[in-house]
């Protein structure tokens, strides 16, 4: 855990809140303008929810160094261990990310140690948000068993993946935490392909685990609550 959280104070004085963001984001001229909405969010509320009247809880933020996350979850009282997935995809299988890259044994390996090197049992909740979506199935199936181990029993995980109907590609997302039922989900201009999950996959992928809630809404974002 400790060296997790050295990574972790490393990687935020090295990149800020924008850590957060797409990482071909400033090699790209945007394709449309960003966008920011506030969204209410029945999953996030249950998140918070689940971990209510406790103190110092362990909690993994793969949405970046998002100076407002921080600030709102250890203002909660608990610990948060930052990650940018779309920074650790790019530093451990390229740029490009292609395919055949993702499915190489040595760099997923290699991207479990980058982005989950915590204790087994050593996390309390999860902020996983669409990060599943930018893996291969071979990375995605390698992460969940990841998560598996390091969150407690009856630890949370928050995800969000696109609908089944969603095109080909899909917006680049920035997540920000407004308060216990609200996200502030940003569009930072730019596309990237999807990887479509239907409800079935996703039970499947998380098929070790308790229990997997899913949440409607009304627009393109499915939520998901995995309990450990």
């Amino acid at each position: 855990m400790l060296d997790g959280l050295k990574d972790w104070i490393d990687r935020f004085r090295a990149g800020g809140e924008d850590e957060g963001r797409s990482p071909q984001r400033s090699r790209r001229t945007a394709q449309r303008q960003p966008t920011s909405v506030p969204r209410p969010s029945s999953a996030l509320r249950e998140f918070f929810e689940s971990i209510r009247d406790q103190m110092g809880l362990n909690i993994v933020d793969f949405s970046g160094a998002c100076q407002a996350n921080v600030t709102f979850i250890t203002g909660l009282g608990h610990r948060l261990y930052a990650e940018s997935f779309p920074h650790a995809v790019e530093t451990i299988f390229g740029s490009d990310a292609s395919p055949i890259s993702m499915r190489n044994p040595e760099k997923i390996g290699n991207f479990l140690q980058y982005s989950l090197n915590f204790e087994p049992q050593s996390v309390d909740a999860i902020l996983l948000w669409d990060s599943l979506e930018w893996l291969e199935p071979d990375a995605q199936r390698a992460v969940v068993g990841r998560i598996f181990e390091v969150l407690r029993p009856n630890g949370v995980l928050f995800a969000v993946f696109h609908s089944e109907n969603s095109a080909t590609d899909v917006p680049v997302h920035y997540f920000k935490l407004l308060d216990p039922e609200t996200l502030s989900v940003a569009d930072t201009g730019t596309d990237r392909p999807h990887r479509q999950f239907t409800n079935r996959s996703i039970e499947k992928l998380f098929e070790r685990c308790q229990s997997v809630k899913f949440f409607l809404s009304r627009d393109n974002l499915r939520e998901v609550i995995v309990r450990r």
